[in-house]
């Protein structure tokens, strides 16, 4: 793993240049961790990842398409997904898919992110052995992001550090025939758009216009918006739209948020406005959407 990550200080120890440890500064941010029973009718459609995640088969079959590339699924698979590539999956009703699937970012010094640029599989075919041990990694993430102790938050970012440092092991030392693809980031463009959704991502309670969206990827407005469109099929605003709505199905599925901080993290100082937009979107109140939640990552 240094070799692939270590970077070049420009501070001196007694005159000699010294390597700066690149995960001095890391920092996990969880979008999402959990165990998932799929219905018969689940898929999920094609979309633009703003976030880097691994999705673990643990039953079922099914297929994953990282930007138009499909690899089948099926038990003891473990798929590395990235922010900025466009992610689809389904499965075969008869054979419905279980999978470990957490959504994370890792970020370093200024906020860079520590994944970007690193080379990886797209598939990895995991041992016997490796499948019990990613799953007992699995389920102490999600024992920590259950946690509603005062520590909870703190275990559970320790934990998605130590998973992403045992993948990250584990590609160095596991044989090129378990491996599938190769995936080292988006190209310069596809990247802007991916560095603009995740700009977006994190800025959703504020106003966010075409013009800040354009500044972010270094391009110009309309040069933007067409680029924009073309990766991700929808125009940047109309995409800012369904990912706030996006984010506050996520936020409703949390226990302890009001649907008034639910409208003010999503963008909304009126929370009737909000639930306006939500029905419309949703087809429901954002208060039904919760009660009748069951599973928030496969609804």
């Amino acid at each position: 793993m240094a070799k692939r990550f270590a970077i070049l200080s420009d501070s001196t120890v007694a005159g000699t240049a010294r390597a700066q440890d690149p995960w001095e500064d890391a920092r996990a941010w969880i979008r999402h961790a959990g165990r998932y029973v799929c219905k018969p009718e689940w898929k999920i459609e094609p979309s633009t990842l703003v976030n880097h995640g691994y999705f673990f088969i643990e039953r079922g079959r099914g297929w994953v398409d990282f930007d138009g590339v499909r690899l089948e699924a099926r038990p003891g698979d473990v798929f590395y997904s990235r922010v900025g590539h466009r992610f689809a999956s389904g499965h075969d009703p008869q054979r419905p898919l279980t999978v470990l699937s957490v959504g994370f970012k890792l970020t370093g010094r200024g906020g860079v992110d520590l994944l970007r640029g690193a080379a990886l599989p797209l598939r990895v075919r995991l041992t016997p052995t490796e499948r019990r041990e990613l799953t007992r990694r699995f389920e102490a993430l999600i024992a920590a992001m259950r946690d509603a102790g005062r520590t909870g938050s703190l275990h559970a970012r320790g934990q998605m550090q130590s998973l992403a440092a045992w993948m990250l092991d584990l590609d160095e030392r596991i044989p090129s025939k378990r491996k599938t693809g190769t995936s080292d980031g988006r190209g310069a463009e596809a990247g802007r758009v991916a560095d603009a959704i995740a700009w977006a991502d994190a800025h959703l309670s504020e106003r966010i216009s075409l013009a800040q969206l354009a500044k972010v990827a270094h391009l110009s407005p309309v040069y933007f918006a067409a680029l924009f469109r073309r990766e991700t099929g929808q125009p940047p605003i109309a995409w800012v739209r369904r990912r706030r709505m996006a984010a506050a199905r996520e936020l409703l599925a949390e226990a302890g948020k009001s649907v008034a901080e639910v409208a003010r993290m999503v963008g909304f100082e009126d929370p009737y406005h909000f639930s306006r937009a939500f029905h419309r979107s949703e087809g429901c109140s954002p208060r039904a959407y919760r009660e009748s939640l069951k599973n928030p990552f496969f609804r």
